[in-house]
């Protein structure tokens, strides 16, 4: 994909690798420049690694082999630009935040596009199309990303539900139907809250997807279908976070269009019916 940035998705997966995997990503985060001279042998060498730990690493980033690897790293070195991920300093220009905050959030999203795996879409696509009802839930800034696709699938004429409280989200998957879905947001995927009403879902059967980023976390091993955004570097004034917002948010929208593109003639109905109706809502209230 032209403008990944294959350092970006090192740096994200770098604490879930096995140990011989994370030092050979060690190596190549510290000698990016080096990399691209070398042999799988040479690196495995310099990272006191085997050749196989450096295609298994390969495989655990998304990438086919060694030889792509330095072509994607030889491809990010020679842009004139610096990449990579940069937090907000005191008294910076706003040119200068400007450029840092669209940099942080184009490269997490292009990322993010790259690694969605498109048969897990479309299980979630046709899960989500055959569900009676669909719950979502999510903590903090996600509950704004919890909101996004309540407001998408309800313009599609689907009974979604979105409930901050999570004892009144409890209760409704206790009491619904097997036909139903639960759809969750984690940027960490390891909030106990979220994971607790995973548990909940699954104990009445019903199917579960979650939203969190990047990496062997609690909600990824728990959920049925699951969707994983890049991970920014942990960042003092969170602007790392804002780029995982905008990654989630592209991932829902993804799931919205490709369901649209897929069931296009049902939708389309249904997506002209709501804008009516809003239309109607406003009009009425103009005239009052």
């Amino acid at each position: 994909m032209h403008g990944e940035n294959i350092i970006l998705r090192i740096e994200s997966l770098l604490n879930q690798l096995p140990k011989s995997e994370k030092k050979i990503a060690q190596y190549i985060l510290e000698n990016p420049k080096d990399i691209v001279r070398m042999t799988i042998h040479e690196l495995a060498d310099h990272a006191n690694a085997s050749s196989s730990a450096v295609t298994r690493f390969c495989h655990s980033i998304k990438v086919n082999s060694f030889s792509e690897l330095k072509v994607s790293l030889s491809s990010l070195i020679s842009q004139p630009e610096k990449k990579g991920f940069h937090d907000i300093e005191p008294n910076e220009t706003i040119a200068s935040i400007k450029n840092k905050i669209v940099s942080n959030s184009v490269q997490a999203i292009q990322e993010t596009a790259h690694y969605l795996d498109e048969a897990v879409l479309d299980n979630i696509i046709e899960t989500m199309r055959s569900a009676d009802v669909i719950y979502v839930y999510g903590l903090g800034a996600s509950w704004l990303v919890a909101e996004d696709i309540t407001q998408k699938w309800l313009r599609l004429g689907k009974i979604v539900s979105a409930n901050q409280d999570p004892h009144i989200t409890a209760t409704a998957l206790a009491a619904s139907s097997k036909n139903t879905v639960f759809f969750c947001i984690s940027n960490s995927g390891e909030t106990e809250e979220i994971l607790e009403l995973v548990d909940i879902a699954k104990a009445y059967g019903i199917k579960t997807i979650g939203l969190s980023r990047l990496g062997n976390n609690g909600l990824t091993k728990k959920v049925d279908m699951s969707l994983n955004h890049v991970r920014a570097p942990e960042a003092k004034f969170r602007s790392a976070a804002t780029s995982s917002l905008f990654a989630q948010f592209l991932t829902v929208s993804i799931i919205f269009y490709a369901y649209v593109s897929k069931y296009y003639n049902e939708n389309k109905n249904e997506i002209e019916r709501s804008r009516e109706s809003v239309l109607k809502f406003t009009k009425r209230n103009l005239d009052t």
